[in-house]
């Protein structure tokens, strides 16, 4: 019934955000993101959605990194993290491969049987120390890489600052990515679920005094957030490193 429900759910986000895609992107040239500039025509209604998520934070996402940190030591979050984002290797490999990015489709693959096997299922990261460091692909970049504009800026539910090229990402990794095809051939749908969660609440574990004290030091924390999110996308794309005090960096946004 889950498993239904969720390809149904999916298959509406897809032919909703598609016809937004095509609507918004005939403007855009063929070059990806250059200086990320808000086009958030959906204001009202994205920050209704960012007033639901900061409630939704302040009473449940925090409270949960909070109690995550106290129970549990950093090396077991370490492990966790590093368990949850050797997941996304093979799909992050997929889509060098869908750039044109060789080299970082070989470095990927390398990540994840090195990781998968010396590193016990991804729990320790031996690849970066051995000099295969980790470059995150998603579709959302591909989408980029071959000439689809960004479109509207868009706040999602529970997942945040978005757009509507990167929701499309979002959307299509249910479909493509191999771990999910995976887990739903052999009906481990709730996995996927408990992954979303896991991820969410280790990136504000993460994160909690950095976005705390953006939400404390800006005058309008809902720009603060667009701002810093449009810069991480197309410092992404152009694969370029981002400041250490972006909350954006360490989290995988698809």
């Amino acid at each position: 019934m889950l498993k239904c429900n969720l390809k149904v759910f999916i298959k509406i986000l897809v032919l909703v955000t598609l016809v937004f895609i095509t609507n918004c992107s005939v403007n855009n040239s063929n070059i990806v993101d250059k200086t990320p500039e808000a086009e958030d025509p959906w204001e009202n209604l994205n920050r209704g959605t960012f007033a639901f998520n900061q409630t939704f934070d302040k009473y449940l996402l925090a409270p949960l990194a909070k109690g995550y940190r106290f129970v549990f030591p950093a090396e077991i979050r370490t492990g966790v993290r590093n368990f949850l984002s050797n997941l996304s290797e093979p799909w992050s490999s997929i889509n060098s491969a869908l750039q044109g990015d060789l080299k970082n489709t070989g470095n990927t693959l390398a990540r994840f049987v090195i990781n998968s096997t010396i590193g016990i299922l991804g729990i320790f990261d031996v690849a970066t120390e051995i000099g295969f460091e980790k470059q995150k692909e998603d579709f959302g970049q591909t989408l980029a890489i071959h000439g689809v504009g960004p479109g509207p800026y868009l706040v999602l539910p529970f997942l945040g600052p978005s757009t509507v090229r990167d929701a499309l990402g979002k959307i299509t990794s249910l479909y493509a990515d191999p771990v999910t095809l995976a887990l739903e051939r052999n009906n481990k749908d709730e996995w996927i679920w408990i992954g979303m969660a896991l991820k969410g609440i280790d990136f504000r574990e993460q994160n909690l005094e950095k976005i705390d004290n953006l939400n404390a030091t800006s005058v309008d924390f809902y720009a603060t957030l667009r701002s810093l999110y449009l810069e991480r996308r197309s410092s992404m794309i152009r694969n370029q490193n981002t400041d250490e005090t972006d909350p954006f960096q360490d989290f995988d946004v698809e």
